[in-house]
């Protein structure tokens, strides 16, 4: 009678071992899954992030591509007529520009992806060269800026009284005005450069949009 007890018992033990590692099993399996599906996910929501970034970054360089170039191009020409004029000895208001608009174009894609955290998705070298860029971007209209007063303040008051103020009894062009003659020079070889380097970095960009397509 005794061995049939501890038998049942035995029997009974078993059977709630098994449906105990049944039900813990199935907790495992659902909880895995569910890891599963919400690592999946979050991977689709970072790769459509990544895409929209992309999209971004590749219209915002390619407008820094385009205009950077183009303001490049004007300055290049005032300062060769104002040498045209100079050389002919004709007295001319020194060149200068001022960008139409905002003095700083538009970043924001950049900023965006930075902010979101979407920017460190790019491999370390992509990500280090946007960073680099736009720094430099930045640097660059800093510098217009500081300019940009000067011209304001001092440039366009002459202008308003012809050429000849801004030249010495000699007929040299006052110190002032030649210096900023040179900077505005460097500033559309910065320019020029920066189109390049938006060009470079927007290739790159699309190449990896196109991969990450296929």
């Amino acid at each position: 009678m005794a061995n049939v007890t501890r038998s049942g018992e035995t029997g009974a033990w078993q059977s709630r071992f098994r449906r105990g590692l049944l039900e813990l099993l199935t907790i495992f399996v659902g909880v895995t899954s569910a890891f599963f599906v919400e690592g999946y996910r979050s991977d689709l929501e970072q790769q459509e992030q990544l895409r929209l970034a992309t999209s971004g970054l590749v219209a915002e360089l390619g407008r820094h591509e385009v205009r950077s170039m183009e303001h490049a191009d004007s300055i290049r020409f005032r300062i060769a007529v104002w040498q045209s004029a100079d050389s002919a000895g004709r007295g001319a208001v020194p060149a200068y520009y001022i960008i139409p608009g905002a003095p700083y174009p538009p970043k924001a894609a950049w900023d965006a992806a930075v902010s979101s955290g979407v920017a460190s998705l790019y491999e370390p070298s992509l990500r280090l060269e946007l960073g680099y860029y736009f720094a430099e971007f930045v640097g660059v209209h800093d510098n217009y800026t500081r300019r940009l007063a000067f011209i304001e303040s001092d440039v366009l008051p002459r202008a308003r009284s012809g050429p000849d103020s801004f030249y010495d009894s000699s007929g040299s062009l006052l110190p002032q005005f030649a210096t900023e003659m040179g900077l505005l020079a460097d500033f559309a070889a910065d320019l020029a450069e920066l189109s390049e380097w938006a060009g470079t970095l927007r290739t790159r960009l699309e190449s990896l949009d196109q991969r990450a397509s296929r």
